[in-house]
């Protein structure tokens, strides 16, 4: 915990800008008097549908990876500064907002056919599902992607791949080697 109380406004404002920016979608919603009866609406939906597909595609194939790299510097950095607990809970946020989003979707295709109170109650939440999706995926896969791509070897041959030479690519995997 003690790196969460070193960075605790980065931490905080990483775990909360989701919630904002879910909220600005319905201020936009709102404020242009979007709603089910938009022309196009049919499309938008496919295309949520088909996009959330793809997210959960991905995060399913980066867990697997993830799953590779869990003796790795950074998730061992990340057990020893108490971190484990925020990055399962961006992973789980993200995957789960990802599915409630498509089932959402799914379920607003049939209820664009019957307008009423209740349709334009659950554009709302389908709304605020939609930029808390796009917010937490965007939070998990930068997430994912400094997980994945980050030097296990902190060492100075080889992070600069301008003079980089064979040799020095071969002692860089023989030292990571050697330490697992």
């Amino acid at each position: 915990m003690a790196s969460f109380k070193k960075h605790w406004f980065g931490t905080t404002v990483n775990l909360v800008y989701p919630f904002i920016i879910a909220i600005l979608f319905l201020i936009i919603k709102s404020h242009f008097k979007l709603d089910y009866n938009l022309k196009g609406y049919e499309n938008i939906l496919e295309s949520i549908i088909t996009f959330s597909s793809i997210i959960i595609g991905f995060f399913t194939a980066m867990y697997g990876g993830l799953i590779t790299l869990k003796d790795s510097d950074v998730l061992k950095a990340f057990r020893l500064n108490g971190l484990t607990g925020i990055l399962k809970f961006q992973l789980y946020d993200s995957l789960t907002a990802s599915f409630l989003v498509l089932i959402i979707s799914v379920i607003m295709q049939g209820l664009e056919n019957y307008p009423g109170p209740i349709t334009g109650s659950a554009t709302n939440i389908w709304t605020l599902l939609v930029g808390y999706f796009i917010a937490t995926s965007f939070r998990a896969i930068t997430l994912l992607l400094k997980i994945v791509f980050h030097p296990d070897d902190e060492s100075d041959i080889g992070n600069s791949p301008d003079n980089e030479t064979p040799d020095d690519v071969q002692d860089r995997y023989q030292r990571l080697s050697d330490d697992k």
